[in-house]
């Protein structure tokens, strides 16, 4: 995981006029950090996230395809971002906007023009394409999917709108103050394109192991670089431990034998985990008793070796902890199958009787690994999460256990989570983490 920085955590939403016809007020809990949106279709839930998203990430064109007048986010340490649309620009080829921030008791506020991005430029000339997505297009004369890099490059873009002015304004206060708020929108559709993908891809869609095969790739290389610094730390403290050892000052550094004797029963316990998990493959690294009547300097010796050894599997501490809940969570759900951690792979499945390839899992299933993968391995500390339907192809018994899972990753990441659904068997009886959207 990307090292904790100091985020900017959101506490309020505000959306006025949205199509025209709703406002909607949404006070997220910032105690329990999980806040479920929950309303009729149309209402407006998944605009809601994506509009979220769009100002966070400084998509300012997004704003240009929704009708609305005014969206406030509201931040726990009293600052606001305030974005009102204000109408049509020259020609009816952008509208134009104000965004105002409040922080410290002052505000700051600047226009802005909502300009088509150059995909949308671009496909603004073509009826056969539609959006389809997050960075994501359809052909529909033969449902070819494109990235917006592939519209632009394909179609090019009518240089009237490639000479608006820059989308996201180059302002100092509004950077630095985006800087410091993080979202990570994860859509309705997980199995159509990871947003990881490179933008040069041209996988279809309805491959749907792409995700899956993805998320394993990806662990591996996080298994790898882990395992690197693991060697790193582990060479570091070798090189130094005679050194170490002989600055030491006399016994009253030593831990009693007893103490030694349960650090090191605890570190086998620890290299056990790791070798279930699948991180670790070598032998326990305890091979020998302990008498009681050491010396002061075999005391000495010993003291700062489990010292060592307890830093060296520090370092896999958070990756163990991701991977045991990933793991915990997924083959209590999965029947005849189990999902494990390989080092070569990054992730495995085990059949009765065989291996399995990981695009033999159901599509409910890859919705859950991808899930499940996405919020433990993806997700920066104090990023707001705007999670679409996590419903979507689970059966009424995993939508039950959604809620309890995702709590119990909300606690190990520390990230807040809101959550659009329609379903009933997310909410369970956690209704008092519901913010109904009224049609």
């Amino acid at each position: 995981m990307a090292s904790a920085r100091q985020l900017r955590r959101l506490k309020r939403v505000e959306v006025d006029g949205l199509f025209g016809i709703y406002s909607h007020f949404i006070d997220l809990q910032l105690s329990d950090r999980v806040t479920l949106l929950h309303g009729p279709n149309g209402v407006g839930k998944t605009t809601v996230l994506k509009m979220i998203d769009a100002l966070l990430t400084r998509e300012f064109s997004y704003f240009r395809r929704v009708p609305f007048e005014r969206l406030l986010l509201g931040f726990h340490d009293g600052a606001t971002l305030e974005l009102i649309k204000e109408g049509g620009g020259e020609e009816g080829d952008f509208d134009v906007g104000k965004i105002c921030l409040t922080a410290n008791g002052i505000t700051e506020s600047t226009s802005i023009e909502l300009t088509p991005s150059r995909a949308e430029a671009a496909a603004a000339e073509y009826d056969f394409l539609q959006r389809a997505g997050k960075d994501a297009w359809m052909d529909m004369r033969d449902g070819e999917w494109l990235t917006d890099l592939e519209v632009v490059r394909r179609y090019g873009a009518p240089s009237r709108l490639l000479s608006a002015k820059p989308r996201a304004p180059d302002v100092q206060w509004l950077r630095e103050f985006l800087n410091a708020a993080n979202s990570h929108f994860i859509e309705a559709q997980r199995l159509v394109r990871s947003p990881s993908l490179p933008r040069w891809s041209r996988r279809p869609p309805d491959a749907v192991m792409s995700r899956v095969v993805e998320c394993s790739g990806e662990l591996k290389r996080k298994i790898d670089d882990t395992m690197a610094e693991y060697g790193r730390k582990a060479q570091t403290l070798d090189q130094s431990f005679p050194q170490r050892l002989l600055q030491r000052s006399a016994a009253s550094d030593n831990l009693p034998v007893e103490d030694i004797r349960r650090q090191m029963a605890d570190l086998d316990r620890k290299t056990e985990d790791l070798k279930m998990i699948g991180i670790l493959e070598e032998t326990p690294i305890h091979q020998f008793e302990l008498v009681d009547d050491i010396d002061p300097s075999q005391a000495g010796v010993m003291t700062l070796y489990v010292d060592d050894t307890a830093e060296k599997l520090q370092v896999l501490e958070d990756l163990a902890s991701r991977a045991r809940l990933l793991l915990d969570s997924l083959n209590g759900k999965f029947r005849h199958k189990r999902i494990r951690v390989d080092r070569d792979e990054g992730l495995a499945v085990e059949g009765e009787r065989e291996p399995l390839p990981l695009d033999s899992l159901s599509s409910g299933e890859q919705h859950e690994l991808i899930l499940h993968y996405d919020l433990l391995f993806r997700v920066q500390p104090n990023t707001v999460v705007l999670l679409d339907e996590p419903e979507l192809s689970l059966h009424i018994e995993w939508q039950s256990k959604f809620l309890s899972d995702l709590m119990a990753i909300v606690e190990l990441s520390g990230f807040d989570a809101l959550v659009a659904t329609h379903s009933p068997h997310i909410v369970g009886d956690r209704d008092d983490l519901m913010v109904e959207l009224v049609g």
